[in-house]
């Protein structure tokens, strides 16, 4: 059994670590143990590059596995009921130590029918025959000269019904050939490789993929077209308010353009060939069919049509192909990555079917059976890391975000579903943040807030990225601890600068770009119970905190008919993690209350009625419902989130 299990993590990194076999969705593999008691699968939604010794895979009885097809009575099923009870037998048919829900893959059942080595791929290369008129004529000219030719299988719906039509297939090459195959076309679908060793099928993945590709010509471009940057951020807008405006929802755009999508673009026929619907049950999973194409942008015609292909297709166009610009995806992040290859491949695929007779797709009865198929949502749930939340597909920048009350906020965002720029003027400890929590739904951005140039890049590098901005938290800031007296006037300045200039700084710049955008937003401008009361020898902490309440509500009614709403926090005393409640700052509140150091925070909690100490969590939870559509009504407000130590009236 660790012989096959060695042997399945083998093949499936090998093919798994190669672009050229593996895009977007991926494939499957499986390895049966030499007694034939046991079969080693990939587990669904798992990429096979990223399998190992702990996790990645199932095993299955085999003998369990076969009585699936065996079983007629499950045959007569609806298919809403059918395959539901497949994957349980799938589950009960496990018999491994994999902690957790992981499942074998859906196809386990056509796998068990097969050869000892199973590798299921789906290359563009045999794409363009799979999904092309003529491709199975074109696939007995390639291979007339072997043996023991492929067996080709019309497209059939995936789950139970096609592994009884491949098992009586297989049965029917048999009966004629006296083998089982070893090289299967599924129409629409991709590649089966079967053999009885690991390395005789990788060797025939590589040997049919190179036969087949050798007779495609793969459209080039001598120089992709150079498109401004000014163009790209202005689609990216147009794009977001659009997928607003229609369906109502946030979501990053992010732009492409390399060889093979600037080939396609300067196809005659490129409209027409994005007209046929998705052709694979990858593309209509992960990418929710074609490519949208734009000829000439105008916003009014393509909230139209982006309205219609929703109403005809029942999906929502993640991927918009744009005339002389390139490919635009609305997606967050790993999905991103999934959503552009399996664009990419599409491309490819279309160009060389409609040059073999014409394109192939999926029909609505095709398509309405995949849709409706709870183990292709599972798969794509799995294989793109979606984060759900109240603020999900939302673009954040939150100043600051290095340390204290401005990292609680960014990470509580985040896990409530945006997609968060981290700026502060220490990136490294942004970068770090970014590392412990292991989101891939942050960026770090170094940004010297009190620089317009500096919080202009930044601003920059964020429409590059995620090509909007939904919110923006002013959280940086200093804390001089001096009193009136006592203030040197470089420290004052400083303030003032950072406090006052930078919170205006920002907004300034996400107010252009969210005015543009044309979808609202929210600016939160984090102050404290200090702007409300102020405290002693605090004056300029609590003078810059008093106006940060004061600019919010003036930029309330300035960007009111916007739909951009802002607001303030005014957080008490957080100490947790706090770069301005350090050592010295202690020392100094402990002198001018007449009290130890280490009674400084008791003290400071016991001033509040609900004596309790504030987190950075209890700042997080106020900005994100702010921020919330639960916060719809609310502008030009203070929300005070002290524990009770300062009552606004």
């Amino acid at each position: 059994m660790d012989k096959a299990r060695a042997d399945l993590i083998r093949i499936s990194k090998t093919t798994g670590k190669d672009p050229m076999l593996v895009q977007g969705g991926g494939g499957n593999t499986s390895v049966k143990t030499d007694d034939g008691k046991y079969m080693y699968i990939k587990a669904s939604g798992t990429a096979l590059k990223n399998m190992n010794e702990q996790c990645g895979w199932r095993r299955l009885r085999l003998d369990k596995v076969l009585e699936i097809i065996k079983d007629n009575q499950l045959a007569k099923l609806p298919a809403g009921a059918r395959e539901p009870e497949v994957v349980h037998r799938l589950m009960l048919a496990c018999e491994d130590e994999v902690i957790g829900d992981a499942r074998p893959s859906v196809e386990a059942h056509l796998h068990a029918i097969l050869d000892k080595c199973i590798i299921h791929l789906h290359p563009i290369s045999i794409l363009s025959y799979a999904c092309a008129k003529n491709g199975r004529r074109e696939i007995e000219k390639l291979f007339k000269d072997v043996k023991l030719p492929p067996l080709w299988v019309p497209f059939t719906n995936p789950g139970l019904g096609l592994a009884k039509r491949v098992a009586k297939s297989v049965d029917y090459y048999q009966g004629r050939f006296g083998v089982r195959p070893s090289v299967i076309f599924l129409q629409k679908h991709g590649l089966f490789i079967s053999a009885n060793s690991p390395d005789a099928a990788l060797r025939l993945v590589r040997t049919v993929i190179n036969r087949c590709a050798d007779k495609l010509k793969l459209p080039k471009v001598s120089k992709p077209r150079s498109v401004s940057r000014e163009i790209i951020t202005e689609t990216k807008l147009r794009i977001r308010k659009a997928f607003f405006e229609v369906i109502g929802q946030y979501s990053p755009v992010s732009y492409f353009c390399d060889d093979e999508i600037a080939a396609f673009l300067l196809q005659k026929n490129a409209a027409k060939m994005l007209s046929a619907s998705a052709l694979t049950p990858d593309e209509l999973v992960y990418a929710n069919g074609p490519p949208m194409w734009v000829e000439n942008w105008d916003y009014k015609k393509t909230a139209r049509q982006l309205t219609s292909k929703i109403k005809k297709e029942k999906k929502t166009p993640t991927a918009f192909l744009v005339k002389g610009a390139g490919l635009f995806v609305a997606g967050t992040g790993q999905n991103t990555d999934t959503i552009r290859d399996t664009v990419k491949n599409s491309l490819v695929v279309r160009v060389n079917a409609s040059r073999l007779g014409g394109i192939v797709s999926l029909n609505k009865q095709e398509q309405d059976f995949i849709n409706k198929w709870e183990a292709e949502a599972f798969r794509k749930n799995l294989a793109t890391g979606s984060v759900q939340g109240e603020l999900q597909g939302r673009i954040a920048v939150v100043t600051g975000a290095g340390s204290g009350l401005g990292k609680s906020i960014a990470i509580g965002l985040a896990k409530a579903g945006a997609m968060v720029a981290l700026v502060d003027i220490d990136k490294k400890a942004a970068e770090g943040i970014i590392r412990k929590t292991q989101n891939p739904q942050m960026m770090a951005i170094k940004c010297d807030v009190t620089s317009e140039s500096s919080v202009n890049n930044a601003f920059e590098a964020v429409l590059r990225e995620w090509g909007g901005i939904d919110i923006l938290v002013n959280a940086a800031g200093i804390a001089p601890p001096y009193g009136l007296v006592d203030m040197p006037v470089d420290k004052w300045r400083l303030a003032l600068d950072v406090n006052l200039t930078g919170y205006f700084l920002m907004a300034q710049a996400a107010a252009k770009i969210m005015i543009r955008q044309g979808i609202g937003g929210s600016i939160i401008n984090l102050s404290s119970k200090s702007g409300l009361e102020p405290s002693k020898n605090n004056t300029a902490y609590t003078t810059t905190k008093a106006g940060e309440l004061a600019m919010a509500r003036g930029w309330a009614m300035e960007l009111g008919e916007f739909g951009i709403r802002v607001n303030c926090v005014a957080a008490g005393n957080v100490f947790e993690g706090s770069k301005i409640w350090n050592p010295e700052y202690i020392k100094i509140c402990a002198k001018k209350y007449g009290i130890k150091p280490e009674e400084v925070i008791p003290y400071y909690v016991n001033k509040t009625a609900l004596k309790r100490e504030i987190k950075g969590q209890d700042i997080a939870d106020a900005v994100v419902f702010l921020c919330s559509d639960k916060a719809r009504t609310i502008t030009g407000q203070t929300l005070v989130a002290d524990s009770g130590q300062v009552m606004v009236r």
